[in-house]
């Protein structure tokens, strides 16, 4: 991503496709790489999508291993 996409969330489609990484995240650490992708902060996260921010709140630190096949 280069220094204009941090407004690309401004269009539908980025929105989407941000809104659907945040949501299929399997923990906060892969939340935390997804907003610096999008050169977004955990404030304005938290100040721009506050229903999305509960939804992350959920997850754990580190995705649950023991639920991959193995």
């Amino acid at each position: 991503m280069n220094e204009q996409d941090s407004e690309s969330l401004d269009s539908l489609r980025e929105s989407s496709a941000f809104e659907l990484a945040i949501k299929t995240a399997e923990s906060n650490d892969k939340v935390l790489g997804i907003l610096h992708e999008y050169n977004l902060s955990e404030e304005n996260f938290t100040n721009k999508f506050p229903v999305l921010a509960k939804v992350v709140q959920g997850l754990p630190d580190v995705p649950d291993e023991t639920a991959s096949p193995g």
